[in-house]
C-alpha cells in the first residue's frame, strides 16, 4: 500500500490544519527506492485510452511502483481487510479534483492472471439531493462537504475587477483551501470521503488475491493532462497501526487542569484521549474526533496539547489512539500517568477599613473589616495579623483560634499594639493560604487626610471617562469617594456609593444631543479612621464634539526643484487634533496618505505641507487634507490643488539683482541682468518671477512675473518702516527654472512716504 497520496498539495493542506495529514501519510509511504526498476514505463505520457489498453496488454510486475512525475495525478493508498479492499484517493489540487468531481473516476483492478476489471465507471460525488437523503439535516460536516463540493467561490473577473492581478492569486489560495479542507472531511469521516468520491470499497476481492488498482478520471484530454499510479495490494488483514508516542503532561495554569503533550506523526490526523475513571473504565474525553492547529510556519515543531479541565487534586491516567487516512483506528498508546497536587490557595480577602473606638479612657479597639467574593469548597477560615516595624519583625496573629468562613469582621484590643500593619489570611484545608494586601491600622488618628490634588481624566468617544489624580501621601488613606455637579457653584453630589481604594475611578456621560457640554468633578480622601479630607480642586470634564470640522482652505501653492509647498488655512475649531495630507496621480483612482500632521504644525494661522513626489512632466499630483478632531470625527475633504512637478529642470542662467529705496519718488527700485539665455531658451518661453520676503514671513513669496526682456521692476507695495529681502529666477512655460539670483535687503525709513 506504499504510494504517494497528495503530494502536491502538501503545502496547501498543512496550512488549513493537520486534519489534511494524508498529505504527510502518503509522502511518509513512499516505496523504497529499491523497489523501482531503472526500465519502468513512463505513464506521464500516455492518455487515460492508451493507459487502459497498456493495463490490459502489459504484464503485472507486483515489485514495480510507477512514479508521476509531470502533469497532474491521481494518487491511490490501498488497506487490504481480508474480505475486501478499501481504496482512498486525491488529486494533486484543486483544478483536478474540480475537473475530477465533474467528469467522473474509473476504478481498475488488475490480477495476477493479468484479466482488467472495471469495478466502477464514472464515480462522481453525491449530488445535493443524495446528501440530503444520506445525512441528517443537523450533520454539520456533511453540510461542510456540501459546500466544499458546490459552494460557489469567487468569480475570478470580480477578483481582478477589485485587486487587479492579486486578484488572480486571492481566487487560487481560496480554490486550494476549499480543496485541503474537502481532504480534511474525507479523512475524517469515511462515509464522507465515500460520498464526495475519493473511497471506495471493493468488496469482490479475494482473499489472500494480489491486486494492482488504479483510478483514473475521464477528464478529456484538451482540459488538463492527467497521468495516474498503480498500488498494489495483497488481500490478508492488516492489524491496527501502533502507536506509541511519547507523552509529557504538565498542570494547568489555574491548577485544576493536565495538559497533554505530545508529537505530531505523518499517520494520524485525528485522535481519541481516553481517561481512567473510578470505576476501572476507560472513558473518552473529546466529544468529537481531537486535532491542533498549525500553520505551514510552525509544521515541524508544533505538538499536540489537549487540555483535561475542572480537575481533582489526584492521580489521572491517560490513553491515545490516532485515526489514519481511510478513518480507522490505531492501536492504544501506552497508559501515561499523570499526578494533579491541591496548589491553588484561596482567593484573597480585601481589607475593606478599620474602625478604632476607645470605650475606656484606658482601652482601645479596633475592628478589621473585610470582604472575600469566592468562598471555595475547601475553604477553612481566616487568622488575622499584625506586624510593627518598630517594635519586631514578625507578624503576631491576633485570633486566638481559626475564624469562621462566614466571618468579614474582627474586633480585637490594640491599646499596647500601637499603629502597624495589619493583613488577614484565608485558608484552606491542606493549610493553602492567601493574605489580603497589609493596610496600615493607626491607632490614635484624628487627623484628616489631605485634599487630593492633580485631577485629570480621560475621555472615550463613547461617553466613558477615566478621572485619576495623585495618590494621597498619607500611608493612612483607605478610599476615595467621587462628586460631581453640572455647574461649578451648585452643591457636589456623591457618584458612586462604594469606596474606590485607587486614584481611579469611571463614570458615563452622554455624547448625544447634549445641551450641557460641561461636567465638574471633586474628590475627597478618607482614612482608615474614617476622617475625610476637603475637597480636591474643581475637575472641568468638557464633553467630546461629534460635529465633523470644517475641511481646510488652499492659501497658496509654490514648488522648487525638489520639493512642492502648499499652505493651507486650517478649521478654526478648538478641538482639532490631526490633519491627514493624501495624493493622487492624475490617472489613478486612490489616493494615497503621505503625512499625519498635528495641530502644532499650524503656524501663524496657516498650515504648510511640504511633498517630495517623483518628477513626471505628464502627469498632476493632486492633493487635498481631512481634518480629524479630538473624538475621530474627519471634516469632508478639501478641494484639490494640482502639481505637474518635473523635479530638476534647472536652467543654466546667472542671474545678479540690485535694489535700493530711492527719496526722490520713495518706491523701493529693483535691477538685474541676466547671461546665458541661449535662443533654445527662449523657444521656451521663459518670463522672469520676483519673490519677496518681509521681516515677519519665513519664507519668500511670490510677487509678480515679469517679460523676460525687462531688466527693472518698482514695488510699489512697500510702506513706511518696512524691511524685505528679494530674489529672483527664471521659469519656462515649460517648468523649467534657473538657479535664484543672489539675496538683496531693502528698508523703507520711518519718515519715507512709501505707499
Amino acid at each position: 500500500m506504499a504510494a504517494t497520496l497528495l503530494a502536491g498539495t502538501a503545502a496547501q493542506a498543512a496550512v488549513v490544519h493537520e486534519g489534511c495529514g494524508i498529505v504527510e501519510k502518503m509522502i511518509a509511504l513512499t516505496a523504497p527506492a529499491d523497489t523501482i526498476e531503472d526500465n519502468r514505463v513512463d505513464f506521464s505520457k500516455m492518455s487515460q485510452k492508451e493507459y487502459e489498453e497498456y493495463l490490459l496488454t502489459a504484464p503485472v510486475d507486483t515489485t514495480r511502483r510507477d512514479s508521476v512525475t509531470t502533469g497532474f495525478s491521481v494518487h491511490v493508498l490501498a488497506r487490504a481487510k481480508g474480505d475486501r479492499v478499501l481504496l482512498r484517493w486525491a488529486p494533486d489540487e484543486f483544478a483536478p479534483w474540480y475537473l475530477a468531481n465533474k467528469y467522473g473516476y474509473n476504478i481498475l483492478r488488475i490480477g495476477k492472471d493479468g484479466v482488467v476489471d472495471t469495478l466502477q465507471k464514472n464515480l462522481k460525488p453525491y449530488t445535493i439531493e443524495q446528501l440530503k437523503e444520506r445525512f441528517e439535516p443537523n450533520d454539520s460536516l456533511a453540510g461542510a462537504a456540501a459546500q466544499m463540493l458546490y459552494g460557489a467561490g469567487t468569480e475570478l473577473n470580480m477578483a481582478i475587477g477589485v485587486d487587479g492581478a492579486e486578484g488572480i492569486m486571492q481566487v487560487y489560495e481560496e480554490q486550494q483551501t476549499r480543496y485541503a479542507y474537502a481532504m480534511l472531511l474525507a479523512e475524517v469521516r469515511p462515509d464522507l470521503a465515500e460520498a464526495m468520491a475519493m473511497m471506495y470499497t471493493d468488496e469482490t476481492a479475494a482473499k489472500n488475491a494480489e491486486y494492482t488498482y488504479v483510478v483514473t478520471t475521464d477528464i478529456p484530454e484538451k482540459e488538463l493532462n492527467m497521468s495516474y499510479q498503480p498500488v498494489i495490494v495483497k488481500n490478508v488483514k492488516e492489524k491496527p497501526l501502533p502507536y506509541d508516542p511519547v507523552i509529557t503532561d504538565s498542570m494547568g495554569v489555574d491548577g485544576r487542569s493536565i495538559r497533554l503533550f505530545w508529537s505530531r506523526t505523518p499517520q494520524f490526523s485525528t485522535y481519541d484521549i481516553e481517561r481512567l475513571d473510578e470505576k476501572g473504565e476507560w472513558i473518552k474525553l473529546n466529544e468529537r474526533r481531537f486535532m491542533t492547529l498549525f500553520t505551514q510556519e510552525d509544521e515541524s515543531t508544533v505538538q499536540n496539547i489537549f487540555e483535561d479541565v475542572d480537575l481533582e487534586p489526584g492521580t489521572y491516567s491517560y490513553r491515545i489512539c490516532g485515526y489514519d487516512t481511510f478513518g480507522e483506528k490505531s492501536a492504544y498508546s501506552k497508559v501515561h500517568t499523570a499526578q494533579l497536587a491541591d496548589v491553588i490557595p484561596p482567593t484573597a480577602p480585601v481589607i475593606i477599613q478599620f474602625n478604632v473606638e476607645r470605650p475606656t479612657e484606658n482601652t482601645i479597639m479596633a475592628d478589621v473589616i473585610w470582604e472575600k467574593n469566592i468562598i471555595e469548597p475547601d475553604f477553612l477560615g481566616y487568622n488575622v495579623y499584625y506586624y510593627n516595624a518598630q517594635v519586631d519583625s514578625v507578624w503576631v496573629k491576633l485570633n486566638e483560634r481559626l475564624l469562621d468562613p462566614e466571618m468579614t469582621s474582627f474586633r480585637c484590643e490594640v491599646t499596647f499594639l500601637g499603629t502597624g500593619h495589619v493583613t488577614v489570611v484565608a485558608v484552606d484545608t491542606l493549610n493553602n493560604s492567601s493574605a489580603a494586601m497589609p493596610q496600615e491600622l493607626f491607632i490614635a488618628d484624628f487627623t484628616p487626610p489631605t485634599a487630593p490634588t492633580g485631577l485629570e481624566y480621560v475621555m472615550s468617544p463613547t461617553g466613558s471617562v477615566m478621572i485619576r489624580w495623585n495618590k494621597n501621601p498619607e500611608p493612612d488613606v483607605a478610599g476615595y469617594h467621587l462628586y460631581y455637579a453640572n455647574d461649578s457653584t451648585h452643591t457636589f453630589l456623591q457618584k458612586h456609593g462604594k469606596m474606590s481604594r485607587t486614584p481611579i475611578m469611571f463614570d458615563t456621560l452622554q455624547v448625544t444631543n447634549v445641551i450641557q457640554r460641561y461636567t465638574y468633578y471633586r474628590v475627597k480622601a478618607y482614612d482608615f479612621s474614617g476622617n475625610e479630607s476637603a475637597f480636591s480642586e474643581i475637575l472641568t470634564v468638557k464633553r467630546k464634539n461629534y460635529d465633523p470640522p470644517r475641511p481646510c482652505r488652499i492659501d497658496s501653492v509654490w514648488q522648487d526643484t525638489k520639493r512642492v509647498y502648499m499652505t493651507w488655512f486650517p478649521s478654526s475649531e478648538d478641538d482639532v487634533e490631526k490633519f491627514y495630507v493624501y495624493r493622487r496621480v492624475h490617472g489613478e483612482e486612490y489616493n494615497t496618505l503621505i503625512n499625519v500632521l498635528t495641530k502644532d504644525s499650524v503656524k501663524n494661522g496657516r498650515l504648510l505641507v511640504v511633498d517630495s513626489p517623483v518628477p513626471d512632466s505628464k502627469k498632476r499630483y493632486y492633493y487635498h487634507i481631512e481634518t480629524m478632531n479630538e473624538t475621530g470625527v474627519t471634516s469632508e475633504p478639501s478641494y484639490e490643488t494640482s502639481f505637474l512637478f518635473k523635479g530638476e529642470t534647472v536652467l543654466p542662467l546667472t542671474l545678479r539683482m540690485g535694489a535700493a529705496y530711492r527719496n526722490d519718488d520713495e518706491q523701493v527700485h529693483l535691477a538685474w541682468d541676466i547671461s546665458g539665455i541661449t535662443r533654445d531658451m527662449l523657444d521656451k518661453g521663459l518670463y522672469l518671477c520676483i519673490y519677496r520676503k518681509m521681516s515677519d514671513d519665513d519664507i519668500f513669496r511670490f510677487v509678480r512675473s515679469v517679460n523676460i526682456n525687462e531688466t527693472d521692476y518698482i514695488d510699489a507695495h512697500m510702506e513706511a518702516g518696512d524691511k524685505a529681502e528679494y530674489r529672483i529666477r527664471v521659469r519656462s512655460r515649460e517648468g523649467h527654472v534657473s538657479p535664484y539670483s543672489n539675496v538683496v535687503s531693502v528698508e523703507v525709513p520711518e519718515e519715507g512716504n512709501g505707499k
